[in-house]
């Protein structure tokens, strides 16, 4: 059965839709998120107030979003190109189409691998002071009391004291 244009159109809008919700696909690092290897673990609680919150960026060192995002735009890209045209018009339509998507995949790819996070400084009851970096959700206020969840490996994880 050949591909026609009305599936072209269809393979399009899904591309359109679901291209802007990759973004959500990346790892979350948010203090209430945990692993499935974090589940019925121990962990030490320790309460300290945030003295200072900045927004920073976590990027992730994987490239295999982009690469994974531009193999599936190359191939909606050729295809919806293949139905142009016809002839060497098509050839050079699949092509164009074909690098394109490929473009516009490794683009939203890489969109995968970011994340707005937050720096937060805390003071601990007894003084000290540590920087602690994680994902905007929740989202701690200077001033805030906050509670730090230390897992056995060291991880640390800033919540609000409730």
């Amino acid at each position: 059965m050949p591909f026609r244009k009305s599936s072209a159109l269809v393979l399009a809008a899904v591309m359109a839709i679901a291209l802007p919700a990759l973004p959500g696909c990346g790892p979350q690092l948010g203090g209430y998120d945990y692993n499935a290897g974090e589940a019925r673990q121990s962990f030490t609680v320790y309460r300290a107030t945030a003295t200072e919150v900045r927004e920073v960026n976590i990027n992730s060192n994987s490239s295999s979003r982009q690469t994974a995002g531009a193999l599936v735009g190359a191939i909606a890209g050729g295809v919806i190109g293949s139905t142009i045209g016809s002839g060497s018009g098509r050839t050079l339509a699949t092509v164009g189409g074909a690098l394109l998507g490929g473009a516009a995949g490794a683009g939203a790819g890489d969109l995968t691998s970011h994340q707005t996070g937050l720096q937060i400084t805390v003071r601990y009851d007894n003084g000290s002071e540590e920087v602690i970096v994680q994902g905007k959700d929740p989202y701690i206020t200077p001033g805030q009391r906050v509670r730090i969840v230390v897992g056995a490996n060291g991880t640390r994880r800033v919540e609000p004291e409730y």
